[in-house]
């Protein structure tokens, strides 16, 4: 009897499940709990990168260097991290190959593995040639290899979100969602190298509605991103400001009202992939790039050349620091909720177990 209880318990958790607020990170103390990866710490992790990892146009910056430079401040209750649109970038590092534009990378010091995180942002940097701008998360312990890509876009014209994950080891999802569905998550390469020789560098994932990026998106003031990651699954919505739910602006957000499916989703059922294994320890991450590794040449001048009347992707950036006055993120709070349901389902099997 007492095993009937507890089996019906655990069936009917996820569906009573509540949340409670777990992390919040906002004007407060959102400065304090990032870490601000700048390129001297590149320079030393590998000196191959040149002060980026993704090979780009960038200087980032310190958050001393970042403040006190005015890219990066807190006002009015929201977070700005912007980039330097006022000077011509120099060349940098010992080559003196590539300039540098300076900008941020932030990393939060505390990793989650599941709950639902909710990021409330106003604006974002998708508006300009050259700039690629990304909210994403990672497990930088790497066992395994484990990435997402909330928020990414290059250059000027891009008006709808391209959501991604990245894997070494096989991780396949059949029905992603959204628009021009990507199954394969593996990037193919070596596990013992992290898959850095791999070649599927898209990753699994889709393109979310036209609003959820760049442009409209500013115009519009932004909105809601809410991630939503167990071990069984990882959905990730995307709600206008006009549009964000009453239970999420309230405090208490409850995914079943929130439509389905959701704008993108990643479930264990839907493939041969395994969410708890791959996507846990999660360090939050906001950067603003240039050029590199996925602004290639060729796609520069398909898509930017003629309308920047430049050659190359540094040598616009070098040049035009004008054209980056608004690549720049406004995040007003990001907040972790957590599955709540443990004590109550502790006090029912208590009960359970006095009955039998």
């Amino acid at each position: 009897m007492l095993r009937n209880t507890v089996l019906a318990l655990l069936a009917t958790a996820e569906a009573t499940q509540a949340f409670t607020l777990k992390k919040t990170y906002d004007s407060s103390n959102f400065l304090d709990s990032f870490d601000f990866r700048d390129r001297a710490y590149y320079d030393a992790l590998d000196p191959s990168y040149g002060g980026d990892p993704t090979h780009g146009s960038v200087n980032y910056l310190s958050r001393s260097q970042a403040v006190s430079s005015g890219i990066v401040n807190v006002n009015n209750g929201k977070i700005r991290l912007g980039v330097d649109s006022t000077n011509k970038a120099p060349l940098l590092g010992s080559s003196k190959t590539r300039h540098g534009r300076n900008s941020v990378r932030v990393e939060s010091k505390e990793s989650y593995s599941s709950g639902i995180l909710i990021a409330d942002i106003e604006h974002m940097p998708g508006t300009a040639c050259g700039v690629w701008p990304s909210y994403w998360s990672y497990n930088f312990e790497e066992d395994p290899v484990g990435e997402i890509d909330i928020i990414e876009g290059i250059n000027a014209n891009q008006e709808a979100n391209v959501v991604s994950l990245h894997t070494c080891g096989a991780c396949v999802f059949n029905h992603p969602g959204g628009l021009d569905p990507r199954p394969q998550c593996n990037n193919g390469g070596t596990e013992s190298k992290w898959c850095e020789d791999g070649t599927n560098y898209d990753g699994c994932g889709n393109t979310m509605p036209v609003g959820s990026y760049g442009k409209p998106f500013n115009t519009n003031q932004g909105g809601v991103y809410a991630t939503w990651l167990t071990t069984e699954a990882l959905k990730i919505y995307w709600f206008p400001r006009s549009k964000i739910p009453s239970d999420i602006t309230s405090g208490n957000p409850n995914p079943s009202n929130w439509g389905s499916p959701a704008t993108s989703q990643f479930v264990n059922a839907n493939g041969n992939c395994d969410v708890g294994k791959y996507f846990k320890k999660q360090t939050i991450i906001f950067n603003t790039a240039f050029c590199g590794d996925n602004i290639d040449q060729g796609l520069w001048d398909q898509e930017c050349k003629a309308s920047t009347g430049y050659a190359t992707c540094d040598a616009y950036v070098t040049d035009k620091p004008e054209a980056f006055k608004d690549s720049y993120w406004t995040i007003r709070s990001i907040k972790l909720y957590q599955v709540a349901f443990l004590s109550p389902l502790i006090s029912e099997l208590s009960k359970a177990k006095m009955r039998w």
